[in-house]
């Protein structure tokens, strides 16, 4: 597999890439290491090195464990040939651990031979016979009949668990290879940890005051928490739960996202009209870039080298995204969506942003090859949150006007309303675990999490 467009090979894998046995071993071991939600699908590459494949059933997760096991009916030529040093994610060993199954180290070093000119570049018949015999083995609503569009499963649409957290949850983010979920706490100065496969609150964190966003850098095994009233951002070694560093950003800290590959996250600052810029090496803030009035809510598609800020009113109260290019970390760009936009989260398949427009009740679903707004989807009152699920071609949003609180649930492919769910009351913020298609969403007038799975 090469690179294109100078892009990093592995934030732009899909699970084509993943069970393609053309990609380079060294490349598996690192979608295998930095690519949770992909893991599967390397558990089912015919060409994943035996070392790799032993690494992958250490992890304990469920739906890897079922791909491995179809192993034996289709087994791999082993691959001679020297070793290849392992690709290494930061703050991770080089070699595997051998204590807990679930202490994630980097996989074993491949071992590769040059590939023939004539390998196929994608799955074949043996491939598709093995995902099938997965998408049985594994279960949770992978669909057989999408495997033309990749990765798939149904959406979720019931509410299976609630959770009691802090006081006025607001940002939620999820890290699924580690099975958690990190809950800001607005009123309680406090960060909820929540075991996602128990749905109970393992861990409380203190933080700073008047915690909003939250953003988790799974490879570095760190959480990122804007505190609004302090003008800073914790961050939290999730290992340990603790903190860690305390950065300086600007006034108001409200969003937060990290681009894993580039070391990299930016901090929305509501009363500033700014961008921070911060180094997740260092923890320092690297650069400042204006974007437009009361910026709120921050997405990152890495491969496309871009993030997204909404800027809640611009010019009188229409809402307006700032496009930044990363790597100048400038802004490129400024899009009109609806009414006071909230927050953004991409589909970097689809090549789509998703904004939420807190006065119009709706959504808008824009282009980002060319940064314009394709469809304006109507929901529910007062959206919020938005995260998407692109394994299951679904985008879910929290209704946060509403009695009682909703979430729209949204067809990526088609941009139309599928469906609504009852959650709590005041549903602020959405987060998707990769891994499994589950969503968690805060109810911040009821203190409450809500689970919300497939049938």
């Amino acid at each position: 597999m090469s690179e294109q467009n100078g892009s990093d090979p592995v934030a732009a894998a899909d699970s084509r890439v993943a069970l393609d046995p053309g990609t380079p071993p060294e490349v598996l071991a690192q979608i295998a290491q930095a690519r949770p939600e992909l893991r599967v699908f390397v558990a089912m590459n015919p060409a994943t090195y035996p070392g790799l494949v032993e690494w992958l059933a250490t992890l304990g997760d469920p739906a890897v464990n079922a791909a491995l096991a179809t192993r034996a009916a289709a087994p791999a030529t082993p691959l001679p040939g020297p070793p290849v040093p392992p690709p290494v994610a930061p703050g991770l060993p080089s070699t595997i651990a051998t204590a807990a199954p679930t202490a994630e180290a980097a996989p074993p070093p491949a071992e590769t031979t040059p590939a023939p000119a004539s390998r196929p570049r994608r799955p074949g018949r043996v491939v598709v016979m093995v995902l099938a015999g997965v998408l049985v083995l594994a279960g949770g609503g992978f669909l057989a009949h999408r495997l033309a569009a990749g990765s798939s499963r149904a959406p979720a649409s019931v509410v299976t668990a609630t959770i009691h957290v802090g006081k006025s949850p607001a940002g939620v983010a999820v890290d699924g290879s580690a099975h958690t979920a990190y809950v800001a706490n607005g009123d309680d100065g406090t960060v909820s940890v929540i075991d996602t496969r128990s749905n109970t609150v393992t861990a409380t964190i203190t933080v700073g005051t008047r915690p909003d966003g939250v953003a988790v850098d799974a490879a570095s095994h760190t959480a990122y928490v804007t505190n609004f009233n302090d003008g800073t951002v914790s961050v939290i070694d999730t290992r340990t739960n603790t903190v860690t560093a305390t950065i300086t950003v600007g006034k108001s800290p409200a969003g937060v996202a990290v681009d894993a590959a580039a070391h990299t996250a930016y901090v929305t600052n509501y009363s500033a009209g700014t961008v921070s810029v911060i180094d997740t090496r260092t923890n320092t803030v690297t650069k400042t870039i204006t974007v437009g009035q009361a910026p709120d809510g921050v997405a990152v598609d890495g491969a496309a080298h871009t993030a997204y800020v909404t800027n809640l009113v611009n010019n009188g109260g229409d809402g307006m995204v700032s496009v930044i290019g990363t790597r100048s970390n400038t802004v490129t760009a400024t899009i009109a969506v609806g009414g006071s936009s909230d927050r953004v989260a991409v589909d970097a398949a689809s090549h789509t942003a998703y904004v939420t427009n807190v006065d119009d009740g709706t959504v808008s679903a824009i282009d980002t090859r060319t940064n314009t707004v394709t469809k304006t989807i109507t929901v529910g009152k007062s959206p919020v949150g938005v995260a998407v699920d692109e394994a299951a071609h679904t985008a879910y949003v929290t209704n946060g006007g509403g009695k009682p609180g909703t979430v729209s649930v949204i067809d990526t492919r088609t941009n139309t309303l599928t469906n609504t769910i009852t959650v709590g009351k005041a549903p602020f913020d959405v987060a998707v675990d990769p891994t499994t298609g589950t969503v968690y969403v805060t109810n911040f007038n009821d203190g409450t999490v809500s689970v919300v799975s497939a049938r």
